[in-house]
């Protein structure tokens, strides 16, 4: 390697992604050992970016201009020789009374994070998913997503910080943003805060960093329109009609559209979408709301027809209302086939029967069942939305 190799080309500034693929890189580290330019250079623990789904490895500019350094200092000694074993930083920012675990090699080793104010603002916190538990669950707090690695969370006193979820399912905040919060809610977090896993790739780092804003996935859409029908509900109402308990916000967050079309997956697919669109549904709050209405409420009813009779005195129009209804009827349809025990014909009666509302051929794949689904969902749930802030 010559040292001219190290100067970035043509003012190429290294990013969070792949040069080859695209892909997203993790901070991770490494042994350099190199001859450069005819010096031998031994560098231990040198930070670098590596890509998650390939094996390439790029050089921080940091790393690449401290690799630069040494070599100069090496020509002027007269050595042909270097080796260092290169110290960790340990820096703490000035954000937060509440001490977080963070790793200060994130903040100026992770392309984009660096600024020349608010220094240490972006350094990314990271906590278990389920640190999301209690916006979604406890009156007062509620979880908003824009995608499924994409949201917010709003405590009580409507304070709002965004976050991310990583390739490894972890949490993701900025500490400068977590300084905002009420500190008893810097404590909570704290309850939950794990080491850094140098991982921050996702749609939150596109939109916070890079002002990238990739079209959301159909479940993402899916899922914000969820997120949106139950925030309208909750101001009209004064209740939330669903929250996902711990088990179903791990299922929210890994939402994602179907690899193969075998029976398992089919199943999963199933399980998962019902799980949250339709499982998570409140009974007991959807029954409040009815009563709210003036309406009375049937006791043989449960959560789906508890909606509709909600949506129908909204609406004051039943046909309009089972139209708005049918997408989640034929959700909890397809789990039906996939994960009671049924016999062969009722299990092909009751696939047809989903295949036929959604006007997809009746052999047709889990890819297109999965989207034709989620597209009517987030379609559907937009229009309970609107039926709520207009309905009489």
């Amino acid at each position: 390697m010559q040292v001219s190799d190290l100067f970035p080309k043509d003012g190429h500034v290294q990013r969070l992604y792949c040069d080859n693929c695209n892909g997203y890189l993790d901070l991770a580290y490494t042994d350099f050992i190199k001859f450069v330019s005819e010096i031998y250079m031994e560098v231990i623990g040198l930070p670098i970016l590596k890509c998650t789904s390939r094996t390439e490895e790029f050089l921080p500019d940091r790393s690449r201009f401290a690799i630069i350094e040494l070599h100069r200092r090496a020509m002027e000694n007269g050595s042909n020789t270097i080796s260092t074993t290169r110290k960790k930083t340990i820096e703490i920012f000035d954000y937060c009374n509440v001490s977080f675990d963070y790793d200060s090699d994130d903040y100026y080793y992770l392309p984009g994070l660096e600024r020349s104010f608010d220094k240490g603002f972006l350094t990314p916190v990271f906590f278990n998913s389920r640190v999301l538990y209690k916006y979604d669950s406890v009156p007062g707090y509620r979880l908003q997503f824009a995608s499924t690695t994409y949201g917010s969370i709003v405590t009580e006193d409507d304070s709002m910080i965004s976050l991310g979820i990583n390739r490894n399912g972890h949490v993701v905040m900025w500490l400068g943003d977590i300084e905002k919060l009420p500190e008893n809610e810097q404590h909570y977090l704290k309850s939950e805060n794990i080491q850094s896993d140098h991982s921050i790739g996702s749609e939150f780092y596109d939109g916070q960093i890079e002002c990238k804003f990739t079209d959301p996935t159909v479940e993402g859409q899916a899922l914000a329109a969820r997120t949106a029908l139950i925030e309208s509900a909750n101001d009209r109402f004064g209740a939330l009609i669903s929250h996902l308990d711990s088990e179903v916000v791990e299922i929210a967050l890994g939402l994602k559209a179907p690899l193969v079309d075998t029976e398992k997956e089919r199943k999963a697919i199933a399980d998962n979408l019902n799980r949250v669109f339709v499982e998570a549904l409140s009974d007991s709050i959807l029954k409040e709301v009815i009563q709210k209405l003036g309406v009375s409420v049937p006791n043989s009813t449960r959560n789906l027809k508890r909606l509709q009779l909600i949506l129908t005195t909204l609406l004051n129009d039943d046909s309009a209302a089972a139209a708005l209804m049918n997408p989640l009827f034929v959700l909890y349809d397809l789990r039906v086939a996939y994960s009671h025990l049924l016999s062969d014909e009722k299990k092909n009666e009751i696939i047809k029967s989903v295949t036929d509302r959604l006007e997809l051929p009746e052999n047709a794949d889990i890819f297109s069942i999965h989207n034709e689904i989620c597209t009517r969902l987030k379609s559907s749930l937009i229009d309970m939305k609107s039926a709520v802030e207009r309905g009489s």
